[in-house]
This record gives C-alpha cells, structure tokens and sequence, in this order.
C-alpha cells in the first residue's frame, strides 16, 4: 500500500513540472516565454500548504495493529541561498487520521508537527534536499481497561524535491520518517509501557505548494 502513496505522490509531482514546462515553451515565439533563465531565487519566507499518507514503520505493535491513513496542514519557511547552495530552516503542522484497530486495541495520531533544518542544491528551477529536526504528535491508545492520550516527541529525518514553477510559487514532493518516544503513561490505557507498543514510528509521504513572499527570478552570481 505504502508503495503505492509513493508512486502517486511521484507522478503528481511529475505531471505539475511537465505542465509548467508545457506552457511555459511557445515554438511560434521561438522558445521559452521568459526565456533565458540563468538563476532562480530561492531565498526569503514562503508559506504553503501540503498533504499526504503515512504509514505505520514499528515492526512490533500489539494485536497486528498496523495505523496508516491520511494527513494535511501547511508550512512556513525561509530559505538562505548561496551559489547553488540552498539552507533554510522550515516547521509543519498536520491534521492528522493515522490509525487501525485490532480486537480491542486502537492506536491513532490525530495531529503531529515537525520544526526542521533544510539543506539542498538547486539544479536548474529544482533544489534537491535533505531535512532533519524536531517532531512531535499527539498520540491516542485505547484497549479493553480504558484508554490514554498524550503528546509524544522525538526526531524526524527526510528529503525531497521542489521545483520553482513561476518566482512566487514551487511545488514540491518529500518524503519524512518520524520517531517519537515511548509512552511515559500508567494509566490504563497505557499498554504496559512497552516501548514496541507506545514509541510511535511513522513512514510519511506528501505533496505540496509554496508561496514565495517577494519571489523573483535573478542572474547567478
């Protein structure tokens, strides 16, 4: 299943930079409409929005509980750029339906963010990078005694691919594995505090836009 979120978020991402790139080419004008572009700006604060699908990484939960299912929430950044270098630093906010029921049992995130440091290198209008940093998400257990909720934290790690589509507005396509800590619960809906139970380790997927405050297209240096 998790392959599957994989290849469409791909594909999505794949179809906006082919479309760009369609409109943007007009032969009977002899080539790019705002052609040359020699340098493309990365730097400044950009806001967006995002959603995607993640999925259960723990190869240990109670019962077969495998949570999986959707999220969506949006971004805020700012970029640094250098040459081709591009460093930022960006934080994320998630509505959130990760869940599954075995038997009793029901596991479920219902929100998590991420506060991260980005590093990349632009090739042409796209910036190929990695990310990394603070992660956090309420988490939800349930079982047959009663039940626990709590907020979780614990560290993050990801990369992606975001393409300039006009000097205002990127698209991009990323990949984020979370891994938040074991439960320091009692209660009795805890499970035990069985770190294969309550440490929650997400695999995430997701696509999105971003608004670039004051974007503009600018000679390399």
């Amino acid at each position: 299943m998790f392959h599957r979120v994989i290849l469409t978020a791909a594909s999505v991402f794949a179809l906006t930079v082919a479309a760009n790139a369609a409109d943007m080419y007009r032969p009977s004008a002899g080539g790019y409409k705002d052609a040359p572009y020699v340098g493309v700006n990365w730097s400044g604060l950009y806001v967006g929005v995002n959603g995607g699908y993640g999925a259960n990484a723990a190869s240990v939960l109670p019962g077969g509980l495998d949570p999986a299912g959707g999220f969506g929430g949006g971004q805020i950044g700012y970029n640094v750029q250098r040459g081709n270098i591009v460093f930022g630093l960006e934080a994320d906010i998630e509505g959130a339906d990760i869940s599954d029921t075995a038997g009793r049992v029901t596991s479920k995130m219902d929100w998590f963010g991420t506060v991260r440091g980005r590093a990349g290198y632009t090739v042409g209008q796209a910036l190929v990078y990695g990310t990394g940093g603070f992660a956090y998400g309420n988490v939800k257990y349930s079982t047959v005694n009663g039940s626990n909720e709590e907020t979780q934290t614990g560290w993050v790690a990801g990369g992606g691919v975001e393409y300039k589509i006009n000097p205002s507005w990127s698209a991009k396509a990323e990949y984020q594995y979370l891994d938040l800590d074991a439960s320091s619960a009692t209660g009795p809906g805890s499970l035990g505090n069985n770190p294969n139970v309550d440490r929650t380790q997400v695999n995430t997927v997701r696509v999105g836009l971003n608004y670039f405050v004051g974007g503009v297209y600018e000679p390399l240096k």
